[in-house]
């Protein structure tokens, strides 16, 4: 074979490399507002945007930490939102365990499984355990990687790539799964959550042994403070 003949060959695989990676990423973003639409469908469906339901929308707070398989590690969670009905809402900043940094945000929705909502509107009492969907989409900007995928990395690459500590990634992740809360009173509830996830880094310049878009589980844990009024009739109107 020519000089010419494998130069062109070379050129060949490049292109159609390029144009592989150009499709998988307008896959991705394809993906990624599917499903913001869907989220926004089913916060609408659900009832939560609402005007003609007769349950009034009220405050949440939520604090936690949770993991996925991300490269990024644990992240601690401050969020505020609300809940009406069944449904719930909320958003707030992700800080990264490692790193101590708050360079992120996450969007969650969840609504309740297990609720008998008459029996709850009725005489405004919570079960003991409780089972919610949950649904989340989290984006965070330059991020290093943890310290055990930085060990990873470092134990397979070895001196071939000396930069592995400078590298900072932007990641968005999508999470869909199931919160099992243990209803403390009528108003704190402490939840742990499972799901299945699909991360996706933005701007994955160096080749790694961690991928740049894969699926992967979450794990996490919380505690939700819930705000309403409680009186003589009607001791608790919320969705959980």
């Amino acid at each position: 074979m020519s000089k010419t003949e494998m130069n062109n060959m070379n050129t060949l695989k490049k292109e159609t490399v390029l144009t592989l990676h150009g499709l998988k990423e307008v896959k991705i973003i394809l993906i990624f507002k599917t499903s913001v639409i869907l989220f926004l469908i089913a916060l609408n469906s659900s009832g939560l945007l609402a005007q003609n339901s007769t349950d009034k929308i009220k405050p949440l707070f939520s604090t936690g930490i949770c993991s996925t398989g991300n490269g990024h590690g644990g992240f601690y969670s401050i969020n505020t939102g609300f809940y009406k009905g069944r449904n719930a809402f909320s958003a707030g900043p992700v800080i990264q365990q490692c790193s101590g940094k708050a360079r992120g945000v996450i969007v969650s929705y969840s609504r309740v499984l297990t609720l008998d909502s008459n029996y709850q509107s009725n005489c405004g009492m919570k079960d003991l355990f409780q089972l919610n969907f949950f649904s989340s989409i989290q984006y965070t900007t330059k991020l290093p990687l943890s310290r055990g995928a930085l060990r990873e990395e470092k134990l397979i690459w070895g001196d071939k790539k000396p930069g592995l500590d400078n590298i900072r990634l932007t990641t968005a992740e999508i999470v869909v799964g199931f919160e099992f809360h243990v209803n403390i009173t009528n108003q704190l509830s402490w939840k742990n959550y499972f799901g299945a996830s699909v991360y996706y880094h933005f701007n994955y310049n160096e080749i790694l042994n961690h991928q740049k878009i894969a699926p992967s589980l979450c794990l996490g844990s919380g505690i939700c403070f819930y705000f309403h009024k409680i009186n003589s009739k009607q001791r608790l109107d919320t969705y959980m």
